[in-house]
């Protein structure tokens, strides 16, 4: 029996680092596709810029993690996946507010209060963090150091009427 159970276990091991595995895998495989894009001349500047941010996001949950031995590799891929939902509604809401600029001003401003408001590692290092945050060079107003997910929920709670 305690060897079942040993055995159980060690394919549980490794059926969650093969999982883990795969996770950080489609992460670095999303990170590639980012940088393809990024130094892709023929897509317009603003696909690249805002594949630049996403790069950059990841690149910073990346170096972050390593000093943070709690964070895993799932927690890895979720925060990608919700920073990548998080920008792509955020370009949603602009769009829908067509020419209104009060509209978009409003959509800008919720976004980027949600960003920074949900901070994910805390990091003190502010100028990095705010990299994105006050640059007119690009769309993406956030802050490297967000919690994707509460930053997410926090938007879609948001009435937009």
């Amino acid at each position: 029996m305690k060897k079942a159970l040993l055995t159980f276990a060690m394919l549980c091991t490794f059926a969650l680092g093969t999982q883990a595995q795969q996770i950080y895998n489609e992460v670095m495989r999303m990170q590639e596709e980012f940088k393809t894009i990024k130094y892709d001349k023929n897509k317009p500047m603003t696909e690249r810029k805002t594949a630049s941010f996403k790069w950059d996001v990841i690149e910073y949950m990346l170096y972050k993690s390593k000093d943070d031995n709690t964070f895993t590799e799932k927690q890895l891929g979720i925060q990608t996946y919700a920073m990548t939902e998080f920008v792509n509604l955020y370009f949603k809401r602009l769009s829908e507010a067509k020419n209104s600029t009060s509209k978009k001003e409003i959509a800008v401003a919720r976004f980027k209060a949600a960003s920074l408001n949900n901070v994910l590692f805390g990091d003190t290092d502010y100028e990095l963090c705010r990299a994105y945050v006050d640059n007119t060079n690009f769309l993406t107003p956030f802050s490297l150091d967000t919690n994707w997910v509460k930053a997410l929920a926090e938007i879609r709670s948001k009435s937009w009427d």
